[in-house]
């Protein structure tokens, strides 16, 4: 049975499907040789974070491919922003939202220190969820509990098979989506990739989307992305600063909601800080 309007499926269920076994009905003592295959395959390359790693809800854990660089790493305590506003070429008002580090005397060393805690604590969720994989792809040891926790992108499969030279599972995607993409493989060319094609449906189902949310529904999912914005360039700030930040107030609607207690519960879950770090409050001084 396709099941094409599912984003994100457990391992352990997408290397049953891939090979047509019900993934309810096997012993993890005595899987077949192609669905062992196929977990040593997803598992290996998620604890190398060569694929992305989800929760049962379809969050996307942080890691390696999405850490920002040294070069673009930013000192929390040193973060400035501000909204500049102005005016699209049309003439429609704007406001853009600048992040910016102010001048410190930190050393080059000190930079490093500072980027490598950032790092640990950037991929510490995917690194936890993938820490007993080795198991799976070194030893085989399919413990099926595990690897239904762990989440696999419909998107990371289709770069899987593209990478891989592999044929698209036929249920997870259209009759369509597989001639293109064998199609793809056998020419090269880009045009002809599942990708393409599915940029194109992206931003008409993106407009659709948008059109249909109410406005407490809009204000949500901006400050959402702005809150994002801002903890991946200044992990250490607090929730509190955050909500208080002149991007949420204004380009989020956040100014809308009279007490901070509806933004907060919009943006808590994006908070990057340690758990140990969000039970004292706001630290002094902000």
């Amino acid at each position: 049975m396709l099941i094409e309007q599912m984003d994100h499926l457990s391992v352990w269920e997408v290397a049953h499907r891939w090979h047509g076994y019900d993934p309810n009905l096997t012993d993890p003592l005595t899987l077949p040789l192609p669905i062992q295959d196929t977990l040593r395959n997803i598992t290996r390359q998620q604890f190398r974070h060569e694929l992305s790693v989800c929760s049962t809800n379809g969050v996307v854990r942080k890691s390696r491919q999405t850490l920002p660089s040294f070069e673009d790493f930013v000192i929390p305590e040193f973060t400035e922003s501000e909204i500049e506003e102005g005016s699209t070429d049309e003439g429609h008002p704007m406001k853009t939202v600048w992040l910016s580090e102010a001048v410190n005397t930190l050393s080059e060393e000190d930079r490093q220190d500072r980027y490598e805690e950032f790092s640990d604590n950037w991929t510490r969720r995917h690194d936890e969820a993938v820490k007993d994989f080795p198991r799976c792809f070194d030893q085989r040891v399919f413990r099926k509990a595990d690897l239904e926790k762990v989440h696999v992108l419909r998107s990371d499969v289709l770069r899987l098979c593209e990478l891989g030279n592999m044929a698209l599972p036929a249920f997870w995607f259209s009759d369509s989506e597989r001639e293109d993409h064998q199609r793809y493989l056998e020419t090269g060319n880009a045009s002809d990739s599942v990708h393409q094609r599915a940029a194109r449906m992206k931003r008409e189902e993106i407009d659709a989307f948008w059109s249909r949310l109410s406005t407490q529904q809009k204000h949500r999912l901006l400050c959402r992305e702005i809150a994002a914005a801002i903890w991946l360039k200044a992990p250490d700030r607090n929730i509190a600063n955050i909500i208080r930040d002149p991007a949420i107030h204004e380009l989020g609607g956040g100014k809308y909601y009279g007490d901070d207690k509806t933004v907060r519960e919009w943006i808590k879950d994006l908070d990057p800080r340690p758990p140990e770090m969000k039970k004292g409050g706001r630290p002094a001084g902000q």
